[in-house]
């Protein structure tokens, strides 16, 4: 069996290098020609995992891709983060619709690389960012006030919606335990978890 990759935060300024020789690009260079269009799907959504976890101030050092919930806290609440957008980082006619997904998955195993068990939600607690701004001349996802939170315990989206693959505004607005802007969202989540015990 391979060594497990480590999974250590990269020093900002470290370059790029042969054993011989060391270029002069860095790895902050990559971070912005790779990351910088905060619109972008992929990248919203990591970074909707980077505000959750400053907003609760949990103490991660570097994102883990293949765990069955994106954060967990240290008292071991399992978090689930599903981000949406009205405005996309493509040209579009109409604002997109906001759905975000909660599908059902297999649980992974990293230590043995394979998907097991029955289908289900992993994490203890969902909690949906929403990008809500619609005005494309001022959208700024570094703009934490244009970012609103709901908070929804998983027990719940299983008692309600089952197997159900998606779930609308409409639907997570009547559910919702909390919708709360950044600044709120730790002591929303926290009430939260106060109903879970």
């Amino acid at each position: 069996m391979l060594p497990e990759f480590t999974n250590a935060p990269i020093d900002c300024k470290r370059k790029f290098h042969t054993s011989e020789v060391e270029e002069n690009f860095n790895i902050t260079d990559f971070w912005q020609w790779n990351q910088s269009n905060l619109l972008e799907n992929r990248t919203r959504g990591i970074l909707a995992e980077y505000l959750v976890m400053k907003a609760l101030s949990l103490q991660s050092h570097s994102r883990k891709e293949w765990e069955n919930w994106d954060l967990i806290t240290s008292e071991g609440v399992k978090i689930e983060i599903k981000s949406a957008s009205y405005i996309q980082s493509w040209r579009q006619s109409n604002y997109s619709n906001i759905t975000f997904n909660i599908r059902e998955t297999k649980r992974f195993n990293p230590d043995t690389n394979t998907y097991a068990g029955t289908l289900g939600r992993h994490s203890d607690v969902y909690i949906f960012c929403l990008l809500h701004c619609k005005d494309q001349s001022s959208i700024d996802p570094m703009d934490l006030n244009q970012w609103s939170f709901f908070i929804i315990p998983t027990a719940v989206l299983n008692q309600n919606l089952g197997g159900q693959k998606t779930i609308g505004l409409k639907r997570l607005n009547a559910m919702a335990h909390a919708n709360c802007s950044f600044h709120q969202l730790k002591e929303a989540f926290q009430r939260v978890v106060d109903l879970l015990k």
